[in-house]
Formats: structure tokens, C-alpha cells, sequence
């Protein structure tokens, strides 16, 4: 399975049409939000790294947290608790792909995200989830290496999926390695530090860009900004 990382419309395209349904905070929030972690503390630390299970839907969605709280104060200006962060269609997106069951294994062939056992199983299989992998991996991995989350390169790691191993990268290191230009987009995305290229550009959240807002106008000038790098 191949995709072209690099591609500023993969994100967007994968994110929009979940966003395109949003329309109030229960619709909007993804399902156990509040339960996922929401710093490197609530993961597994083994030999000083944080050590964390994609594969397991809290998880991923709680690396998302964690990255939406270390944006936060780009947008504190403009509105509070976070909420024309324009980050959050990732998670929203990685909620709808839970909440419709495009995470389980689509053959049958185990358990994995199948209700009500294993429902927080995140099976390889799935194709919704191998590329969700790259729209949280990487994203989160090039935060720690610009240095906005407060932790070494080198402090965290994600543990593989049972299959397919070489498909995927699980630290800093291995993700520039394996996915370069992807990496630098987005490394180049958190140093430009967020907001210089709406007001370079006379952009200005004036508008309602909150969660329960336009998310189309959020959406619009995430592909705005992503057509710079």
C-alpha cells in the first residue's frame, strides 16, 4: 500500500468529509476524548521513552491531544479553550473512522475492532487506519522534532503492528528516514509557527473557526497554508 505523503490534499481530502457532518460538541468531540491521554505521562515509559500503541484507538487519538495542547497557545488569542486550533480535523476525522467502524479488520479474519470485545483494536488491515497512521505519526513525530512538545527526538517511540511492519516508521529518526518530504512539510509547518503566514498573507481567525464552527473555512485555509511549503 502506497500513498503520496507529500501530498497537501491527502490531508485535507481525508479529513473533509467528517468535518463536513459536524454541526454541535456532541458531533464533533471524538468518542472517548476525555478518556484518551492528554500528556506523555499517561503513556508507558520504558528505558526513558514514552512508548506508544497506535494500534489501539485511545491512544493515537490521545497523541492528537497532546498535539492540539501544544498548538493551543498559537490560537489563545483568538478564542478560548483551544477551540480554532486547525488542527483539530485530525482527531475529529480519527473519531468518525471509530465511530463507523472503518478501524476494524475489514476480512473478519480477528477480532480486532470488532464490537463489543475488542472495539478499541485498531486492526493493519484496514486501509481507513494505515493511512490515518501517517496523518497521526508523522504530524505528531515532526512536533517532538521542532521542539513545540517539550521532549528529545529521541523520547518516544510507537510499538508495531502485528503485521506489515515495514509499511510504517515509529520514531523521529525512522520517519525522516523512510518519509523525508512528508517529515520537512511539516517540520516546516510547526517552525513557521502557525499564525505568521495568516497574518503575513492578511489572514485573520475573525471568524467563527471554532469546533462547533465553519469547519470549511478552517479547511480552507489549512490547504491555503499547506500550498506555502
Amino acid at each position: 500500500m502506497a500513498f503520496d505523503l507529500s501530498c497537501p490534499g491527502l490531508i485535507i481530502g481525508c479529513i473533509f468529509a467528517s468535518l463536513a457532518r459536524a454541526s454541535n460538541v456532541s458531533d464533533v468531540y471524538p468518542p472517548l476524548w476525555k478518556e484518551s491521554p492528554g500528556q506523555f505521562s499517561d503513556y508507558k515509559i520504558e528505558n526513558g521513552k514514552y512508548i506508544i500503541n497506535l494500534w489501539l484507538y485511545p491512544e493515537r487519538l490521545g497523541m492528537y491531544k497532546i498535539l492540539l495542547n501544544k498548538t493551543a497557545k498559537y490560537f489563545a488569542k483568538f478564542s478560548p479553550e483551544n477551540e480554532q486550533n486547525i488542527l483539530w480535523g485530525l482527531p475529529v476525522h480519527h473519531g468518525w473512522q471509530y465511530q463507523t467502524g472503518r478501524l476494524a479488520d475489514p476480512t473478519q479474519s480477528t477480532d480486532c475492532g470488532q464490537k463489543p470485545e475488542n472495539h478499541l483494536c485498531i486492526s493493519v488491515d484496514s486501509w481507513w487506519a494505515d493511512l490515518n497512521y501517517y496523518l497521526s505519526a508523522m504530524p505528531f513525530l515532526a512536533a517532538v522534532d521542532s521542539g513545540i512538545m517539550g521532549i528529545s527526538s529521541d523520547n518516544v517511540t510507537f510499538l508495531p503492528p502485528p503485521k506489515d511492519q515495514m509499511n510504517f516508521c515509529y520514531n523521529v529518526s525512522g520517519c525522516h528516514s523512510s518519509f523525508p518530504e512528508a517529515m520537512r512539510k511539516w517540520n516546516e509547518f510547526y517552525q513557521c509557527k502557525i499564525l505568521d503566514v495568516f497574518e503575513t498573507h492578511g489572514f485573520y481567525l475573525s471568524y467563527d473557526f471554532s469546533i462547533t464552527g465553519n469547519f470549511f473555512l478552517i479547511l480552507f485555509i489549512f490547504i491555503f497554508f499547506l500550498s506555502f511549503l
